[in-house]
């Protein structure tokens, strides 16, 4: 709920206030979301944080979180359009920042320290399955309400976020560790990333740049105008739930969940590919809204799947740095993509003559180049398959 509404990795509700409310374009959405990439040099210096500080870094990301929701509130509120609106794309710039640097340092690295494989994949599941699910309902609820109703929800967004950050005071803090105090070893810290390594980080690349980026625009813009976006988007929450609530913890079958993810990616990309545009007919309104959710479940599986792999394939002395990397790599290819997906958009709505306008030609192409490559990963990671 927070990401979403911050605009963290292209959020829904972002999208829904930034086009109905604000007014802002593809263009302008698609730039801001891909200036997160900024902070690439940030986050590679945060990747050598100690993880005694991470208790306090998530803490501090919320705090700041809560504080940009209720600048968007004020936004919204106000009824600011025009240039003034540079603020909220602002916002989900520092909130990707913010992200990178404070969570990315701390979640996964937890995870990876205190929990077995099999605690690992449900908690990733189950906590993406209850956040997704809580989120859906409020997409709906909240492409619903007014402008009012809207700032409302922005409003109690903050609250939510002060009050997790107050409840993690219950979550121990790990101890320091080194004659300096900080478990940051330098050498740990400039250890060569195994070949695995480097094939997830390729393929966590790809998928982000082909994640449907800034679907609902496109959605909004080109594809189907008459839609409810509200209804869109929740499929898309319904089916990351579904991919979540499905998955089950293996020892041996990670990789062929991936591939089959992946495979089913590409096909739900295909599809999208072959619908006739604008959507007006019914046939084409449930192919649309089946591809959708089809698309959101596999990109779900593949993820968990590829995060599991991640942490069987890293030791803990380099865990920080190991997962700040991953994230800089997935934020920034996802960064990346909504970019490409803001331009793309805009060029597709003036492709009136193509058969296959430039949108869906970008989404079919990386989704084939991601299911290239986790074959590649495949191979060099057969013992975990």
């Amino acid at each position: 709920m927070l990401g979403s509404a911050l605009g963290i990795d292209g959020g829904a509700i972002f999208q829904i206030f930034a086009t109905e409310d604000l007014g802002l374009g593809p263009t302008a959405i698609g730039i801001a979301f891909g200036l997160g990439v900024l902070s690439v040099p940030v986050q590679i210096w945060a990747a050598r944080m100690p993880l005694w500080r991470a208790r306090r870094n998530l803490q501090t990301y919320l705090v700041i979180a809560a504080v940009q929701a209720w600048i968007l509130a004020v936004l919204v509120a106000s009824g600011t359009t025009g240039g003034a609106t540079v603020i909220a794309l602002g916002v989900t710039v520092a909130a990707e920042i913010s992200l990178s640097v404070l969570f990315a340092t701390a979640w996964q690295p937890l995870l990876s320290q205190t929990l077995s494989s099999a605690e690992r994949q449900q908690l990733n599941s189950r906590g993406r399955a209850a956040g997704g699910g809580l989120l859906a309902g409020l997409l709906l609820i909240f492409a619903a309400l007014n402008q009012s109703g809207r700032v409302a929800f922005l409003v109690v967004v903050g609250l939510v976020a002060c009050w997790s950050a107050v409840d993690l005071n219950r979550v121990p803090t790990p101890a320091r560790a080194g004659p300096g105090g900080e478990p940051g070893e330098p050498a740990a810290g400039n250890q060569p990333l195994s070949r695995t390594m480097r094939l997830i980080f390729l393929v966590f690349a790809l998928v982000g740049f082909g994640a449907w980026p800034l679907f609902l625009v496109y959605v909004h813009e080109v594809f189907w105008p008459s839609a409810n976006l509200g209804v869109v988007g929740a499929l898309q929450l319904a089916g990351s739930l579904a991919a979540a609530l499905a998955w089950r913890p293996t020892g041996d079958g990670v990789m062929v969940r991936a591939r089959v993810a992946a495979a089913a990616l590409v096909v739900a990309g295909v599809a999208l590919a072959v619908i006739p545009t604008p959507v007006e007919h019914r046939a084409a309104q449930l192919a649309t809204l089946a591809v959708t959710f089809v698309s959101a479940a596999a990109l779900t599986t593949v993820r968990l799947a590829l995060l599991e792999v991640a942490h069987r394939s890293i030791d803990e002395r380099s865990s920080v740095r190991a997962f700040t990397l991953l994230d800089v790599v997935a934020s920034t290819s996802l960064q990346i993509g909504l970019l490409a997906g803001g331009l793309l958009v805009a060029a597709s709505s003036s492709a009136s003559d193509w058969v296959v306008d430039p949108y869906r030609i970008y989404v079919v192409v990386c989704t084939a180049m991601a299911f290239v490559a986790i074959g590649t990963l495949r191979t060099a990671t057969h013992p975990i398959s």
